[in-house]
């Protein structure tokens, strides 16, 4: 069983099945370095979010797909950067800084409703997990839902999930 998204002190842990997913990006590999047109532009990126592909869900299995960007190890403490949810229970990838139309955002650790690009401190270097979860139905949350609430909405739906995880150093 894949870990969700490692975020305790907002969700607790379920004890429901959970099937694996595989998650890939055509722009890193897992583990290694998230290129920097992915990061803030602070450290010279344009702060969009990486195209992601997923699979190892039955087709017509999962009504929807949510996303939570985070990054376990900030100097600030565990922060999510992204949660988008209701993304077409179809759909296996999304291209680069998209948002579906079907989506919608939720607050994120700073309390935005949009991406929040990786800007770790200078000499910092952070893991950034990108999890995929498959959702048995659509979410009801409105655009900005409190993160809480949405994590929540996220767990109690769950029928899969996967991850894959990105680094990034911030020069010294």
């Amino acid at each position: 069983m894949a870990s969700g998204c490692g975020l305790s002190r907002f969700i607790a842990p379920e004890s429901v099945e959970v099937t694996d997913m595989t998650v890939t990006s055509p722009s890193f590999m897992d583990t290694h370095a998230l290129p920097a047109r992915y990061v803030c532009a602070a450290h010279g990126g344009l702060g969009r979010t990486p195209p992601l592909r997923w699979s190892g869900v039955a087709p017509g299995s999962t009504a929807a797909f949510a996303i939570v960007v985070d990054t376990p190890d900030a100097s600030a403490g565990a922060q999510v950067n992204w949660v988008i949810v209701n993304i077409d229970g179809h759909t296996r990838e999304l291209v680069e800084d998209a948002r579906p139309a079907t989506a919608v955002e939720a607050a994120n650790t700073s309390g935005g409703t949009a991406y929040a690009a990786p800007c770790p401190r200078r000499g910092d270097r952070n893991r950034y997990r990108f999890t995929v979860y498959a959702l048995s139905e659509q979410v009801r949350l409105g655009r900005g839902a409190p993160l809480r609430k949405a994590l929540a909405a996220i767990a109690e739906r769950t029928v899969a999930r996967g991850r894959i995880t990105a680094t990034f150093e911030a020069a010294g």
